[in-house]
């Protein structure tokens, strides 16, 4: 097995994407398990950094 330390994103649809951060969220607070939700924050938040907008404008881009 390969040893890697980045995943790229970079063939993942936005639908797709859309659909690990809401299954995220969704995951985390149904079965109250933080790290979960924790984990969903980081992803908007490196996304938001890497393309300038604000979470509300990324998640309106990502479901059109």
């Amino acid at each position: 097995m390969e040893n890697f330390n980045h995943i790229s994103i970079e063939n993942i649809s936005k639908k797709d994407f859309l659909m690990i951060l809401q299954a995220l969220e969704y995951t985390g607070e149904h079965m109250h398990i933080q790290a979960f939700i924790d984990l969903k924050d980081d992803l908007i938040q490196q996304l938001t950094a890497l393309s300038d907008v604000t979470e509300a404008e990324l998640l309106s881009l990502m479901q059109s």
